[in-house]
């Protein structure tokens, strides 16, 4: 059966990152009429032509802190010759301004308005109106509630008034399950334009007391899947998971592991990324070549396809080595790949498409390539999908851009982090 259901736009959300200078007032213009962001935030926009937040260095974030040689004591010894781990930034988003207001103690933005900047971005730049959209389907690694998580608080911020939304979760794979998702629909008739958007606002949730929290970073990412071009699109797909490895790495609430509290002051206690289990974190790390190459080969058998059919791959990034180490497993060229951890670390369910995206505007992917995005997620999951990328895809990224790509982050000022 030929398929013609694909990505027809994308859009991400990377604090301190600027705007296409041609693209900024319409932009704006758009948020203004027909979101509910935060006023705050689209002013910042404006007036800056940055996304709202900044991007941390290892400075900022750790060695100009006063806990910094405490921090270091800490990490295992074959940690301290390497702190960083091959990150230089991440971005951080800004702090909420209702919470601001009306809080004693604010907190980050909420992922629900990253997501909203993000799916706005991907409309924008698509064409579409946003009456044209029909499904929202999210996937928040820091919902604004458990319960209801945020597709539907979404769908309200992007002022969809035809979308149906619901929330898909394969953590760090996520947006590759959506996009598998919402291509099926597309290309059965269920649907005819779906908005997937992932999140991964690690602020809310990171210590920095531990060795990990330098990986980690904020971003949100959105596309648009619809009818392409014949010939284009979705290609094949598989997934595969180990639930035997379902608490190598979860979140858990507990205090931050450098602390130093009174018995009358506050515990500081809040849900934190934490390797419950070290062994089963161990067997992640020792398999991840094994279980890609198995994925993606389970994917490419599909059609009786190799390797050697893929023009380029993007890859989650949850430390600097995995994606090169997937690339050898699969067999692909260095120029087929791309990553961006010195920039923005671990970004979880945004990392795959963010590598995707960041492709697309260096003009590393063409149109008609076959385009290989594979993930794995805690829990364990992991997921691979192949599309021919269709000229609407290209088109609509170059109107937006310019032609250009936006990458220079802007940088923290004097930051103290508790």
């Amino acid at each position: 059966m030929k398929s013609n259901s694909g990505v027809i736009s994308m859009g991400g959300y990377y604090p301190g990152k600027a705007f296409p200078v041609k693209s900024l007032a319409g932009f704006v213009n758009y948020l203004k009429a027909n979101t509910h962001l935060p006023v705050e935030y689209i002013q910042e926009i404006e007036t800056t032509g940055q996304h709202p937040g900044w991007s941390e260095s290892n400075e900022d974030g750790w060695v100009n802190q006063p806990w910094y040689d405490a921090w270091i004591q800490t990490l295992p010894e074959k940690k301290r010759q390497n702190p960083f781990q091959g990150g230089k930034f991440r971005c951080r988003v800004p702090m909420d301004p209702e919470s601001i207001r009306s809080s004693r103690f604010p907190h980050p933005m909420l992922a629900s308005d990253a997501e909203t900047i993000a799916g706005a971005m991907a409309i924008f730049s698509s064409g579409l109106s946003k009456e044209d959209i029909d499904l929202v389907i999210v996937s928040s690694l820091v919902p604004d509630r458990h319960v209801p998580l945020n597709a539907s608080l979404v769908q309200h911020k992007l002022q969809l008034p035809n979308a149906g939304a619901y929330n898909m979760d394969t953590c760090c794979s996520s947006f590759i399950t959506m996009m598998e998702t919402a291509m099926a629909l597309v290309n059965t008739g269920v649907k005819k334009n779906i908005l997937i958007v992932a999140s991964s606002l690690d602020s809310i949730i990171n210590d920095k007391s531990t060795y990990y929290s330098v990986c980690t970073g904020d971003a949100a990412v959105a596309g648009i899947v619809s009818k392409v071009e014949e010939g284009c699109g979705y290609i094949t797909s598989a997934s595969i998971s180990n639930g035997a490895r379902h608490e190598a790495i979860v979140f858990q609430s507990r205090q931050p592991l450098l602390f130093k509290g009174t018995s009358q002051g506050p515990t500081h206690e809040q849900e934190c990324v934490t390797f419950l289990n070290p062994e089963l974190t161990r067997q992640i790390g020792a398999t991840a070549q094994e279980d890609m190459l198995h994925v993606v080969s389970k994917a490419l058998d599909k059609r009786g396809l190799s390797s050697k059919h893929i023009d380029f791959a993007a890859f989650h990034q949850p430390v600097k080595w995995a994606p090169h180490a997937w690339r050898e497993a699969i067999g692909l060229a260095p120029e087929k790949i791309v990553e961006t951890y010195e920039l923005y670390g671990n970004i979880a369910c945004a990392a795959a498409a963010t590598n995707m995206l960041v492709a697309l505007e260096r003009k590393l992917i063409k149109a008609n390539d076959n385009l290989l995005i594979a993930s794995s997620g805690v829990g364990e999951n992991h997921i691979a999908l192949l599309q021919k990328v269709s000229v609407k895809l290209v088109e609509n990224m170059n109107r937006y851009t310019g032609g250009t790509s936006t990458e220079k982050l802007q940088p923290a000022k004097n930051l103290v982090v508790h």
